[in-house]
């Protein structure tokens, strides 16, 4: 197993060109590994970048090179747009690609992008701390930054991502749910959780597998594709879980482990899994996250 550590909070995964990009949530960066080579910072919040990087994704490229990065900026609740050259180097300063904040009420967080440059983001909807959970709409970024708001609501919307049938699968981490948006805007449940279990990231796997990182129960689950003949597919499939994080057992960083993103390496047979401490306040002081790289069932 190949791991990454020395990670504050780990988040948005992304495979891109065989690197891998994530937001260092409580360590106010974006980075990019490939595996077997150290980890690099390509947006801090020094030059430019959110203090509380969220949700990544990528405008579509044209003649001159690859697609502009996003980066949703949680505590301003703004996306932000950064150039990229093709050896993965910002190219350029950081802009406001679209203003969240007219329509969130509170942080925003994960975020998926359409090819054509259309972004999908996810916000709390409400104060975890204090407050009973309530459902909020994804806020659309149309490719010219244009915002509004979808007609579907979820509770706390978080990870999300287009299946091969072009609906939407939203982690609903308070609800114990992933829940699928269709073209109509309809919204039917994709699979449920233990309640507690906290669904966080997803991702897709070729076949139509849902791989579902469980923040709160420390693992990662899957659930089979919609189109199988398994008995435990389809709409509410009975999730399976694949692998639990080990508690760090000594030192600063000791305690349990939460998952809170995974993204499968294209069509082959590996997946990266994102953990940091449970206790969110440890995870401030100490460098509790490492993300590793895992052999699928």
């Amino acid at each position: 197993m190949t791991t990454l550590e020395g990670l504050g909070f780990p988040e948005a995964l992304r495979w891109r060109g065989g690197a891998l990009w994530f937001s260092d949530m409580f360590r106010s960066r974006v980075m990019r590994w490939v595996p077997g080579s150290p980890a690099v910072v390509v947006l801090d919040a020094v030059g430019g970048g959110p203090t509380v990087p969220g949700g990544l994704g990528w405008m579509p490229g044209g003649p001159d090179g690859p697609g502009d990065l996003l980066v949703v900026d949680c505590e301003q609740r703004r996306v932000l747009r950064v150039p990229f050259d093709a050896a993965g180097r910002a190219a350029g300063a950081v802009s406001v690609h679209a203003d969240l904040a007219d329509l969130m009420t509170h942080s925003a967080n994960d975020m998926h992008v359409d090819p054509d440059g259309t972004a999908w983001v996810g916000g709390y909807g409400f104060d975890p701390e204090h407050d009973e959970p309530v459902p909020s709409p994804l806020v659309r970024v149309a490719p010219d930054g244009t915002v509004s708001t979808s007609a579907s609501v979820f509770v706390f919307p978080n990870g999300c991502e287009r299946d091969a049938t072009g609906a939407l699968l939203v982690a609903e981490t308070f609800a114990d749910r992933v829940s699928l948006m269709s073209h109509d805007n309809s919204v039917t449940s994709r699979g449920r959780f233990a309640a507690g279990s906290g669904p966080d990231g997803l991702s897709i796997a070729p076949d139509g597998t849902v791989y579902v990182a469980l923040a709160f129960a420390g693992a990662l689950a899957r659930l089979a594709p919609a189109t199988a003949t398994e008995s435990d597919a389809g709409p509410d499939a009975e999730p399976t879980i694949v692998y639990r994080a080990e508690p760090i057992a000594a030192g600063p960083g000791a305690g349990p482990l939460g998952v809170y993103d995974c993204a499968v390496l294209g069509d082959t047979s590996r997946i990266a899994v994102a953990m940091a401490s449970l206790d969110e306040d440890l995870a401030m002081r100490v460098d509790t996250g490492r993300i590793a790289l895992l052999d699928l069932p």
